[in-house]
Parts: structure tokens; sequence; C-alpha cells
């Protein structure tokens, strides 16, 4: 396994695009949302997560983790509260970051609304992910999840800065395959929307494979 284990699991997802587009198709039900950054398109990330940390963590951690992917649905419902519970939170926060750093407030530009609430629900999720890699893990890891979150939320920069490399590259890579620039605004909406996810995906995954991989960590 790389000394990295944040990039052998990225690795690893990148390497397995059939697999995402099968756990897709499996959260996604009448009535769902279907875009990039709806629930279960969010929802189908994280179980790719789940198993590419199974698939690149150390002996120990990966035997605890095998088959989470598959369980994570049951964890997600069972939870369903907590993340119900976030989103509340999270319109108040959002309204709050409206008024001080866009001199706004919701309902004013649906665009921001959009992208904000994007990040309260993405984060949501998340959360609960991280939960369910705790108690997979056991009774030694212990505060594996208020550490991974307090990484994920000291990360909220860096986390603006790959949406926005994401976006980029996900643009010239749709122009590249048109041959000519994206002007729609329907696929940028797109493009920026499967960014959001990729990009909290990502630093999920390589806050919990660092705490995964500390070389005094427990197995």
């Amino acid at each position: 396994m790389s000394g990295d284990p944040g990039r052998a699991a990225l690795r690893w997802m990148r390497e397995h695009p059939d697999r995402l587009r099968a756990l897709v198709d499996a959260e996604t039900g009448p009535g769902d949302d279907p875009s990039p950054a709806g629930d279960p398109a969010v929802r189908a990330a994280l179980r790719l997560a789940a198993e590419a940390l199974a698939a690149t963590a150390r002996p120990g951690p990966a035997a605890r983790l095998a088959g989470l992917g598959d369980d994570l649905p049951g964890w997600f419902a069972a939870h369903r509260d907590l993340y119900e519970h976030h989103l509340a939170l999270g319109a108040g926060a959002v309204a709050l970051e409206e008024h001080l750093q866009f001199g706004t407030r919701p309902g004013t530009d649906p665009s921001l609304d959009a992208a904000l609430g994007r990040r309260v629900r993405v984060s949501g999720w998340v959360r609960l992910f991280v939960l369910a890699v705790e108690d997979r893990l056991g009774a030694a890891h212990d505060g594996l999840a208020a550490a991974v979150l307090d990484d994920i939320r000291g990360r909220g920069r860096e986390l603006a800065g790959l949406i926005v490399a994401m976006d980029r590259s996900g643009r010239q890579a749709a122009a590249a395959r048109r041959g000519r620039p994206i002007t729609d605004l329907a696929t940028l909406d797109e493009i920026g929307q499967a960014a959001a996810v990729q990009a909290g995906v990502r630093i999920a995954v390589e806050a919990v494979a660092a705490a995964l991989g500390a070389p005094d960590g427990p197995e």
C-alpha cells in the first residue's frame, strides 16, 4: 500500500467508475433528485469511499470496514434524524453567511442559495458517513469521528479552492469531449454540482484515511 492512504483510496475510487454508476442507480428511487449533487449521488459517492477505504487501509481497519459500503444505506436510514437536524442547523448558518459575507439573504440570489444549501447537504451526509466509520471500527477507535470532523471543518478554505479547481477541470474535460467551450447553463450547473460532491467526498476520504493510517494507530 502507498505511504499515503488518502491517495491510495482516491486512486481506487477513480479506477472504479462503473461501480460508482451502479451505486448511483441503486441509491436513486422514484421521485429522487437525479442531479449530480442530489442526495442519491452523494450517498453513492460515500458508499464508494467506504469500499475504497476498506480496500486500501491497513489490514486491521480494512477487515472491520469490509462490507460497510453495502451497509451504509441502512445506517443512513437509521440516522436520518441526525441528517435532518444538520439541515435545520445549516439553514441558519447559511442565512448568517449570506448576510455577513455576501450582504444578502436567502431567496435573493437563487444560485447562491443553491450552492450554500448543497454544501450543507453534502456535509450532512459526510458527517453520517464518518460516524458510521467510527461505529464500524469499534471501541479501539473511539473519538475518530470527532477528530475527523474537526479536521474537515478546519479545511473549509481548501474545500472551496478544490471545488473551483474541480469545476474548472470538469469544464475543460467537457469542452474537450465536445470540441468547443461549454456555454449552456444547464451543463455548467451540472459540472459545478459534481465538483462540489467530488471535493467534499475527497476531503472526507483524506481525513478518514489519515486517521486510519497513523503509524501508531490501533489495529
